[in-house]
């Protein structure tokens, strides 16, 4: 019982956290870079570049939680020892590398024009570092996965 209480408290958060994540993407950060640019005509021009790559970044956010909340469904019904589940953990594997590129790519972006405070542009490099970091341990727990449905199998097929 308290694994699955775990689950649907878990998906009662990570639903909520999907919706303030959307809220950010489509009406506080265009708002707040309108805002910007109207404060700072100077960098004003860089507003939509900006903009894009934070609502890139939330995306792969967005992304992983959609993937998680499936793979949850997955435990849920106690079918996690599936060649299905591979799939969401692909997903995630990929939003946290693609996280990793969008904090890059602010990064490149950001040393072109004009050079942001310090704390934010190491905050930069440590989501690209944390985000390859997690990729690569998603990997390993991919890998510890297959090998758990591989056994799976075959005791399913012994018994």
């Amino acid at each position: 019982m308290f694994s699955r209480l775990t689950v649907d408290v878990l998906r009662i958060l990570l639903v909520l956290t999907l919706l303030v994540t959307a809220v950010l993407q489509l009406a506080v950060l265009p708002w707040l870079s309108g805002m910007f640019a109207a404060e700072l005509p100077a960098e004003a021009h860089m507003r939509w570049p900006i903009l894009g790559l934070a609502v890139a970044g939330l995306l792969c956010v967005e992304v992983a939680i959609v993937c998680t909340l499936r793979l949850l469904g997955v435990t849920r019904r106690g079918e996690v020892f599936s060649r299905s589940s591979l799939r969401w953990v692909d997903g995630i594997i990929a939003a946290f590398l693609a996280a990793s590129g969008v904090c890059l790519a602010t990064l490149i972006y950001q040393s072109f024009t004009v050079g942001g405070p310090a704390a934010w542009t190491l905050m930069l490099l440590l989501g690209a570092i944390t985000g390859v970091g997690m990729g690569l341990l998603m990997g390993v727990m991919r890998s510890l996965l297959v090998q758990a449905t591989v056994l799976r199998q075959e005791m399913e097929a012994v018994i």
